[in-house]
């Protein structure tokens, strides 16, 4: 899966300009409960060292207003979103491939994933389901990749990174987590944040599937263009991944 987000970047690239966080941006927000569209309106205070604004979520028809607050560092902003009844969230935003990308976290757990773009109304979530991409329906949920590692010293240790496949071809950043222990220390630490992934998320590839072939749809210069990834391999909740260039295997199990 690495190398498939390597190759999806190096397509992006070729169609991604800088842009400000300033306008209008539409999208969604996907989160353990599933997705809904969301829009933001977004400006610069003004010694353009904060960003301000609105975002607003729709629920079932609802409309739910959060006020943003951000502190901005080039194409990265991080700060606070409140909601009306004074619940206070984490958010940070990132530009990347032509579009924005967000994380929401509360009580330092991220809740909320969000992908954006500036101007134009994205398609709604019903349409992208029948973009007409037949996705296998047992690659769709949270995979788990495991590493483990021991030195002759006696220290060992091991990480694991997850990745979250969509039914409607999106993929989310499901955390990590790693540890390590020793002959006088111990330790462990858990997080998210892949911006591999988050660049990706925020670029609208999809993921869709033809035989037992993992394949990227990307937009490049206007084009849509399908790039076949790798094999993939299901049985009893392990997907094995073979990269189609390099061979490589990846082996990761359902959360």
């Amino acid at each position: 899966m690495k190398t498939a987000l390597s190759l999806i970047l190096f397509l992006i690239s070729m169609n991604s300009n800088s842009q400000p966080f300033q306008g209008k941006w539409t999208g969604t927000v996907s989160g353990s409960n599933g997705t809904l569209d969301s829009e933001m309106n977004l400006k610069y205070n003004t010694t353009k060292t904060q960003i301000l604004g609105e975002m607003i979520v729709t629920n079932s028809g609802a409309k739910d207003f959060y006020t943003i607050n951000t502190e901005v560092s080039q194409s990265l902003a991080k700060g606070t979103l409140k909601y009306k009844d004074g619940t206070v969230f984490n958010i940070e935003m990132t530009l990347s491939g032509g579009g924005l990308s967000q994380k929401i976290a509360y009580n330092n757990q991220v809740i909320l994933l969000g992908t954006f773009q500036k101007g134009v109304q994205k398609p709604s979530i019903e349409s992208v389901k029948n973009d007409g991409l037949y996705r296998d329906p047992a690659l769709v949920g949270h995979w788990t990749h495991h590493e483990n590692y021991s030195s002759s010293g006696g220290f060992y240790g091991g990480s694991s990174s997850s990745i979250v496949l969509f039914a409607d071809g999106r993929i989310g950043d499901g955390g990590s987590k790693s540890y390590a222990s020793g002959p006088n220390s111990s330790g462990n630490s858990s997080g998210g944040g892949n911006s591999t992934i988050e660049k990706v998320s925020a670029s609208g590839a999809r993921w869709f599937t033809k035989g037992n072939i993992f394949y990227w749809r990307v937009k490049v210069n206007g084009q849509s263009k399908d790039v076949p990834n790798s094999k993939y391999f299901i049985k009893d909740g392990a997907l094995l991944l073979t990269d189609l260039q390099t061979g490589k295997k990846m082996l990761y199990y359902r959360k």
